[in-house]
């Protein structure tokens, strides 16, 4: 049930908005993050989003959250943006459903006799002739489909108030144990909220669920014979073989999740105390490592608050779920930077929205690190910032609170310390590859392949994808950088990028060869042998996209269009763990190309930094303070234009 169109017209601070909101190549809805100084009208842009779900779930249950016929966000003409005679919004949403409101100064029979007809839409028609107002769906013509999205999708909106008291506010939390749910067994009623105030105790007891559930119908038994040598009788013993089912698949992605926001690769999990005191813990290495969650700081309640009602509410719907992956719906967060630290911001936050991609996440933020983030974990086209209350479609370096905080940095003694600091100290060359695998892969490779020894001679960094490694191309073939930076920058492309072998100053750009006849034609998975990719799509299917041979017809001629495989986008993280845990020497062979390369940019980098060295004609300080003002410089000149 994803949003398709919003139009906003005076609204509040936003004087007209249209907006589609955009998906990627493969279906999957693209993030959309709302920026703008306070007062913007980022609240208000989520709150007609909220109320056209707010509608559907009117439509669809008798125990939705607002009362039938009314709302979430208050109507009202005092929403009328100042100098304007009406405001007008509409939602396109899900199959087809529809939801508008208008909002006049006068009754529309006034209106019309002072001001005209609008001639936005006809539902300006709608508006009974005494009436200032109206709001209304074409929900209602289609009550099966609209229960049908919400039986398999989440659909969730976190207000910017929510909050969770902790242990030391709120004694009654420290004690409070887990309860199985309650459930009412009637049609037409969901049992399930769309606004999450609160929700780690309803969490909590979803939680008590699963485990039950897991034990109960998930466990698996098997019976084997065991022959008696004496009496040549033969016995069945019951063996385990683990859990294997709807919950026990909850119950793993919960703890994945738990992993990745404690940022450990240690056996860390869920913990249930006994029915005496069933409070829900964490637990690390089977060792009490959190007594009760709701003695976690509030940033990490934060974030467990999110990832636990997306998977509660996906499973309240009944929706099949065997991964994350296969999670749907529709998330809106206000405020999503609230009460996190700037690192949870930066690279915790955007990776769990990135384990959810078939989930719209529509945010606001205030943060400039959380759209680093997001564009590290993204890249530049994968999410979208729409800023507010122009409704202007901007980058991450464009977010005007990025560049104020850039701007005081900049003028910051800690800012010319970090940069000399970082050149003094850069005895190594620097070399970027496309991500955060690659570099997991060249790890691996090295201590396979007795290359160890190359690595350790290099700076290895994530270059956040090939576009990002050409902003730094264009940056380091500079002259009067080349003078400052005392060594070589290498640029490592995949195979695919239809990049050519380049020296300019002091960087060097190299690209992988390719291996012709690997199935997989992209990315720095193309040097997997195609045997090992073979085998791996007979044991784990789900790693790859793949789109049969096929045969079409050209200007009258057959034509076969061979075979396509791909990694799948959201399994690329999950193959790169399995081959550096189980790859062997003949896997990672061919990534001797890759050492060659860098070995070639080494070599390189001697003569340069002695032609460098010459030229150099004044001091190192004297250097950063020159770029130090000439940044300054040019950021008082962008803001006088």
């Amino acid at each position: 049930m994803y949003f398709k169109h919003i139009t906003l017209r005076n609204v509040g601070p936003i004087e007209k908005i249209g907006y589609d909101f955009l998906f990627s190549n493969d279906g999957n809805p693209k993030p959309l993050i709302l920026v703008g100084t306070n007062g913007s009208g980022k609240s208000i842009f989520l709150s007609y989003l909220l109320n056209a779900l707010i509608a559907a779930q009117q439509v669809a249950f008798d125990d939705a959250e607002v009362e039938e016929g009314k709302v979430y966000k208050l109507r009202s003409p005092q929403y009328i943006r100042n100098g304007s005679t009406y405001c007008y919004a509409r939602v396109n949403f899900g199959v087809g459903f529809s939801c508008y409101e208008w909002q006049l100064a006068r009754p529309r029979e006034d209106y019309v006799k002072n001001f005209g007809d609008p001639e936005i839409d006809s539902s300006f028609g709608e508006i009974p002739l005494h009436e200032t107002s109206i709001f209304n769906t074409n929900l209602i013509n289609n009550p099966v489909e609209v229960s049908k999205q919400f039986n398999s999708n989440c659909v969730l909106y976190f207000p910017a108030n929510r909050f969770e008291q902790p242990a030391w506010l709120n004694a009654q939390n420290l004690k409070a144990t887990a309860e199985f749910i309650e459930r009412t067994r009637i049609n037409r009623v969901s049992n399930r909220w769309i606004i999450q105030q609160s929700p780690l105790t309803v969490s909590k007891n979803w939680l008590l669920d699963i485990v039950l559930d897991r034990a109960s119908y998930d466990l698996k038994l098997a019976s084997l014979p065991i022959k008696d040598e004496n009496t040549q009788q033969t016995h069945l013993l019951t063996v385990f073989q683990g859990y294997i089912g709807r919950s026990a698949n909850i119950w793993d992605a919960i703890t994945k999740l738990i992993k990745l926001i404690f940022r450990t690769d240690e056996n860390v999990r869920f913990g249930i105390g006994p029915r005496q005191n069933r409070a829900v813990s964490i637990l690390k290495n089977e060792t009490e490592f959190i007594r009760n969650i709701f003695q976690l700081s509030t940033g990490q309640t934060s974030i467990l608050n999110i990832v636990l009602s997306i998977l509660r509410d996906f499973d309240m719907s009944g929706a099949s779920f065997e991964k994350l992956e296969d999670v749907s719906g529709v998330v809106i967060i206000d405020e999503v930077d609230a009460h996190l630290h700037a690192d949870l911001q930066c690279n915790l936050l955007p990776v769990v929205i990135n384990m959810f991609p078939r989930v719209q996440f529509i945010l606001t933020t205030h943060s400039p690190l959380f759209l680093l983030g997001m564009k590290t974990q993204f890249g530049d086209t994968g999410f979208e910032i729409l800023s507010l209350p122009a409704g202007v479609r901007i980058g991450v370096e464009e977010f005007e609170e990025f560049q104020s905080a850039f701007d005081y940095y900049k003028e910051s003694n800690i800012f010319r310390d970090k940069i000399k600091s970082e050149v003094e100290q850069s005895q190594k060359p620097v070399i970027f590859v496309e991500g955060d695998y690659d570099i997991k892969y060249l790890n691996k490779a090295a201590s396979l392949l007795d290359k160890q020894s190359v690595l350790d001679q290099i700076m290895l960094c994530d270059g956040e994808g090939y576009g990002n490694l050409d902003n730094i191309w264009k940056t380091c073939g500079n002259s009067k950088l080349a003078i400052v930076f005392p060594k070589i920058v290498g640029l490592i492309y995949d195979c695919d990028t239809k990049k050519v072998n380049s020296d300019h100053y002091i960087a060097k750009k190299r690209v992988i060869p390719t291996v012709s006849d690997n199935p997989i034609s992209k990315g720095i998975e193309n040097l997997i042998p195609a045997s090992r990719i073979n085998n791996l799509r007979e044991s784990h299917p789900h790693f790859f996209d793949v789109t049969p041979e096929v045969q079409k017809t050209v200007r009258g001629a057959p034509v076969i269009q061979p075979e396509i495989c791909e990694i799948n986008k959201s399994e690329k993280r999950n193959l790169c763990d399995w081959l550096c845990t189980n790859g062997t020497v003949e896997d990672f062979a061919q990534f001797e190309s890759v050492f060659t390369l860098i070995e070639e940019i080494i070599g390189l980098s001697n003569q340069q930094v002695v032609s460098l060295e010459d030229s150099k004609q004044t001091t190192l300080n004297d250097q950063l303070a020159n770029i130090q003002a000439n940044s300054v410089n040019s950021a008082h000149q962008g803001n006088a234009d």
